[in-house]
Order: C-alpha cells, then structure tokens, then sequence
C-alpha cells in the first residue's frame, strides 16, 4: 500500500507541477494564441484531464484496499501517458526535455506497478 501513497503523492506533485510551470509554459500560450475556439479549448481541456485522471485514480486506493483494480488502471494510464510523451519527442525529432511528461509520469507508473501487481 504504501507504493500507491507514493505514487497519489507523485500525483499531487505532477499536478503542482502542472499548474504552475505547465501553466506558464503551456497553457498560457495555448489560451493566447490564435487558434480558434474549439482547437483552443479543446486542447486545454484535454490538458487538464490528463492530470485529473491519474490523480482521481491514486486517491481511491491509497485508502481503499478494495479498489486495487483502479490502481491498476491508473499505472497504466500513467505508463501510456509516459510512453506516449518519449514516443511523440522521438517521432517530431525533439529534445526528451521539450517534451518533459515522462519524467512526470514513469515513477508514478513505477510506483503504481509496484504497489498493485
């Protein structure tokens, strides 16, 4: 149990992350720039839920032996989230720090794997 409360902390700490530094250098720009309305908000929205959901997912089991299953399910969300963020910097031939998701999100999924499989 005590990796699930790791990995909700990583969480919590993804999600400071997130809204602070992501905010400056993200979400600011996006919300500033000259898409139109549905590409915009479209795109912050799907910022935000990326972060939602893994936090959602961490807080249940961290208290509540009974939703392992939800655990699972946010390691893997949280190791998808990771691969995807590596995979996408080498397919647009981008620096690993450009796009520094992974780094957030693999010791979540470590966590996670360590503490429900």
């Amino acid at each position: 149990m005590y990796w699930l409360y790791a990995a909700s902390l990583l969480s919590v700490l993804t999600l400071v992350i997130h809204v602070t530094a992501g905010g400056r250098a993200v979400a600011r720009p996006l919300l500033e720039s000259e898409l139109g309305p549905e590409a915009k908000y479209t795109n912050y929205y799907c910022w935000h839920l990326v972060t939602i959901v893994i936090a959602a997912c961490f807080a249940l089991p961290a208290s509540q032996a009974a939703a392992i299953d939800l655990a699972r399910l946010a390691t893997v969300l949280a190791a998808a989230f990771a691969a995807w963020s590596g995979l996408l910097a080498i397919l647009k031939r981008q620096n690993a720090l450009t796009l520094p998701q992974w780094m957030l999100f693999l010791p979540i999924a470590v966590c996670g794997a360590a503490g429900s499989f």
